[in-house]
């Protein structure tokens, strides 16, 4: 009667170990990722960042090579920081949206969108003193050193706004260098002075 009542309790652990796999990772059942997925696309839908975010890096924790997942939880990540940042600028708060998007990369370091936001608005950061330093400049090698300033630091913010104004001022220094050119060729040369011996 023991010896069977051993391998009956013996049995029972044999079946629980491989029940609970020893350890080991198992996927999780179909109806459960399956309920996931249809979770995360809600939260997206409804615009829920943060359920979708945390959604969507269970399913990369069940399938860790899934890229379409990855490209919506990075998506996801920034939403919320990019909504608040864009608020931001159209207010003319670009040291705001700066430090909007800052926040973001403390809590989401590794997020591609928020570090490319963060380069653009360090350039907008600096475009009206660009744009000044255009209006200010007077003679043609200074407007052209001053465009050439602002192309270089606006790069990755080129509107198509940004772009005609660009084209027009090339126009204004072309018409700036003519007149300088005028200008030269009218002033009479003073012959210079014989030296004296």
């Amino acid at each position: 009667m023991k010896k069977n009542f051993i391998t009956i309790i013996s049995a029972g652990f044999g079946v629980c170990a491989l029940l609970a796999g020893c350890g080991e990772e198992h996927q999780a059942p179909p109806s459960e990722r399956n309920q996931l997925v249809n979770r995360f696309f809600r939260s997206m839908e409804n615009g829920d960042s943060v359920s979708a975010t945390s959604q969507g890096q269970k399913l990369l924790a069940m399938d860790p090579g899934n890229d379409y997942i990855a490209k919506l939880v990075n998506i996801q990540q920034s939403n919320s920081y990019v909504e608040r940042a864009q608020k931001l600028v159209n207010a003319g708060d670009v040291a705001g949206a700066l430090a909007v998007v800052e926040e973001g990369l403390k809590v989401y370091p590794l997020n591609r969108t928020l570090s490319q936001l963060r380069g653009q608005l360090r350039q907008l950061r600096h475009a009206k003193m660009l744009i000044a330093n255009m209006r200010s400049a007077k003679s043609s090698s200074a407007m052209t050193a001053a465009l050439t300033a602002a192309t270089t630091g606006l790069s990755s913010n080129r509107t198509e706004k940004l772009e005609n104004y660009f084209k027009t001022y090339r126009q204004r220094i072309a018409e700036t260098a003519a007149r300088e050119q005028a200008a030269a060729v009218a002033e009479p040369v003073v012959p210079a002075r014989p030296a004296e011996r």
